[in-house]
């Protein structure tokens, strides 16, 4: 129970969900309305963001959302939904809404529309949409009449019910929405085209291989404490560099301290206490369901369940004990738990359990697979572990848990293992066949119909009150000390607690180092400036304190932000010019490669196969500039270099190169065209979002 649920619990805080209208055909929405949150207002802080200049208030979000939730409640079944669905749900409310205002601007700058006659077609044409199908497809014949569509829209034109006009109307508009996709997109994928050109260098870059000899200098041979750094230098290399390091998307970084609140001995002492002290009341309760609801932290089960569905703790006792047996107390999972018999059942069906060694037949030798697997069950039957012969010939996933398969009801294998297993005994072994290959199979429980109804009593272990207000003060102490970043690190330092950090936080993040819950931290980082030191945040069962470290803004370059990543590069630049140094040296005067290698004293290393999709350098890694350079020279035979690579500096001599011809050069088109078509739709997106300046605001409310 985190910390503020404990506070909602003890305050009697009752948390409520408020449902809209239920909509059953709607797939997307219209979206289209801008109203702000006091009435029409184009307020900035009503506005979750702009479209193309198109304020997106809050309240049309949030409704959007609402609807969205009630579907999602519709299709699941659920009452109520959690806050992280919610969130999940309003993320997609958001992208739909941003696609539908984009789209809606292409298709009428473009003139695209969907008639009526398209529509038509839809429904009961000659091109059904398969939504169209689904819904109208008979589900015992799996036939699909264009007829019973026509009957049952001219019933519904004519009759009274409003609420499934408007269903399909909104149906209507879903199809409307997708015909014009559909017509965005074709337009889209048959502007892409590959030349004879293209397709030539396309496949030339996939088939050729090289084979290399090469002398190889890495970055990583030349310490970086060698390498001296002048501030003037590495602020005029960033500015000749700056587009490098222009950031992609809005961030922030944070460094926090964090106060877990944790369980004393003293607060486990205590629940053990009152857990002990429960087993003689759960005992000589009367009415078991009462009991439980009003001390446990898990309400009362009234199912009667299988052996398999306790903890393995209590699973025997449990299903050899009679009604009103106390069983427990147990300690999984961080909390103590008791049991009591309530009720005895008896299933229908078997529950058995097995484990086996899956061979999979080899060579389609069945014959040889039967020979090993009786060998190996000959080993087990004489003392071998079957465990450890599980996890040396299974070949499924259970032979990473010596082959147990747990307990599984009856008709849940396939036949020919369902029924060996149920005419055996716990402790029978044997050799089986089945489609998926040859089993040794152990039966290790009897089978049983047994079914156990069971009160189950948990408490756990969380901090008391007492604890939790001992950890808010300590943090609380801290927080008022450290007023200013330089108080921070100095209060860190003395009290030697551990700075944590937290980087490229984005906007709409819900979490931050692993931290669930923490969206207001990242609000407050969205709205303080550098080096600002926050008030105490509570998340879940932890307090912390944050200082923003670093703010990085889209599209812009800062040189402190940027500043590890540019004092990097600026070494391997150092670094290669050095080594390229060394290499012209020891090149002057050398007609071979060994002459070459002997005086860098490093040697003279084979590559063979090099390819774009294969440029991995032995001891260095992938290298794709040396790739590029190799391929892009025809020269061979002939020591080349000193050339810069990505992970050092190389001198080489191509030994061969060798690329297939192409035979087909239209199906190379075709390849490479599907490819560049398939990446058009979510490629299009993130570009209409550029061209239409969308502005994402989502933060300064969520």
């Amino acid at each position: 129970m985190s910390i503020l649920e404990r506070i909602r619990k003890n305050s009697a805080i009752a948390v409520g969900a408020i449902g809209l209208a239920l909509a059953l055909f709607v797939i997307t929405d219209a979206l289209n309305s801008n109203t702000g949150l006091f009435g029409n207002s184009s307020a900035n802080r009503n506005n979750v963001g702009e479209i193309d200049g198109e304020q997106i208030s809050i309240k049309t979000l949030e409704a959007k959302t609402d609807e969205k939730v009630e579907q999602y409640k519709q299709r699941s079944n659920e009452k109520t939904v959690n806050q992280s669905t919610i969130d999940m749900l309003r993320e997609q409310t958001w992208t739909e809404l941003v696609q539908q205002t984009l789209y809606t601007k292409e298709y009428v700058d473009l003139g695209l529309t969907v008639t009526s006659d398209e529509l038509a077609d839809m429904f009961y044409g000659e091109n059904i949409h398969p939504q169209v199908k689904q819904s109208f497809t008979d589900p015992k014949t799996g036939v699909f009449d264009k007829n019973i569509v026509i009957r049952s829209l001219k019933n519904i034109s004519e009759g009274t019910d409003e609420k499934v006009k408007k269903q399909v109307t909104d149906f209507e508009d879903y199809l409307e929405k997708d015909g014009l996709t559909r017509k965005y997109n074709s337009l889209l994928k048959k502007g892409v085209y590959v030349t004879s050109f293209e397709a030539k260098a396309g496949f030339t870059d996939r088939k050729s291989i090289a084979d290399v000899d090469l002398i190889a200098l890495p970055y990583f041979s030349i310490a970086d404490s060698t390498i001296k750094i002048d501030e003037s230098e590495i602020k005029s290399f960033f500015k000749k560099n700056s587009d490098k390091y222009k950031e992609k998307e809005n961030s922030r970084k944070m460094e926090f301290v964090l106060f877990d609140v944790v369980p004393t001995k003293e607060d486990t002492d205590a629940i053990n206490k009152w857990v002990n002290e429960q087993v003689v009341q759960f005992a000589e309760s009367k009415n078991d369901t009462i009991f439980v609801d009003l001390n446990s932290d898990t309400k009362f089960d009234t199912t009667a369940k299988p052996l398999s569905a306790f903890p393995e703790e209590v699973q025997n006792q449990l299903f050899s004990q009679p009604v009103s047996s106390i069983v427990g107390p147990i300690y999984q999972n961080g909390k103590f738990s008791i049991y009591k018999v309530s009720g005895i059942k008896e299933d229908t069906v078997y529950q058995m359990r097995a484990s086996h060694i899956l061979f999979k037949v080899e060579n389609f030798d069945t014959a040889a697979t039967i020979k090993k697997a009786n060998e190996v069950m000959s080993e087990i039957k004489k003392g071998a572990s079957f465990a450890e012969k599980a996890a040396q010939f299974g070949t499924d996933g259970t032979s990473s848990r010596g082959g147990d398969l747990g307990w599984f009801r009856e008709g849940q294998m396939v036949k020919a293992f369902n029924d060996a297993i149920l005419r055996g005994s716990k402790g029978d072994m044997f050799v089986l066949k089945t489609q998926f290959g040859i089993h040794i199979v152990k039966i290790t429980e009897n089978k049983t119909k047994k079914l156990v109804c069971a009160g189950m009593l948990d408490r756990s272990i969380v901090a008391s009150t007492k604890t939790v207000n001992g950890m808010y003060s300590k943090a609380s102490q801290f927080a008022a000390a450290s007023q200013s970043v330089e108080d921070f690190d100095k209060n860190i330092s003395e009290k030697n607690y551990t700075k944590r950090t937290a980087d490229n936080i984005r906007e709409n993040d819900k979490s931050i180092a692993g931290l669930p819950d923490a969206r207001e931290v990242v609000r407050w980082a969205y709205n303080a400036k550098k080096d600002d030191v926050s008030d105490i945040f509570s998340i879940g069962e932890k307090y912390i304190i944050c200082v923003l470290a670093q703010i990085k803004e889209k599209d812009k370059a800062n040189f402190e932000d940027a500043k590890d990543r540019v004092e990097t590069d600026f070494r391997k630049e150092k670094k290669a010019e050095i080594l390229i140094e060394k290499a012209t040296t020891a090149m002057a005067g050398s007609t071979n490669l060994q002459d070459i290698a002997g005086k860098l004293k490093t040697p003279v290393t084979p590559v063979k196969s090099l390819t774009f999709e294969s440029a991995n350098i032995p001891y260095i890694g992938p290298d794709n500039s040396f790739a590029g350079n190799v391929f892009g020279t025809a020269t061979i035979g002939k020591i080349l270099g000193p050339i810069k690579g990505d992970g050092g500096v190389y001198i080489y001599n191509k030994l061969k190169s060798d690329c297939p011809k192409l035979e087909n050069e239209k199906q190379m088109q075709s390849e490479l065209q599907m490819g560049r078509s398939q990446k058009m739709e979510s490629a299009s997106f993130e570009v209409l979002k550029d061209l239409r300046k969308v502005k994402d605001n989502r933060f300064m409310f969520y």
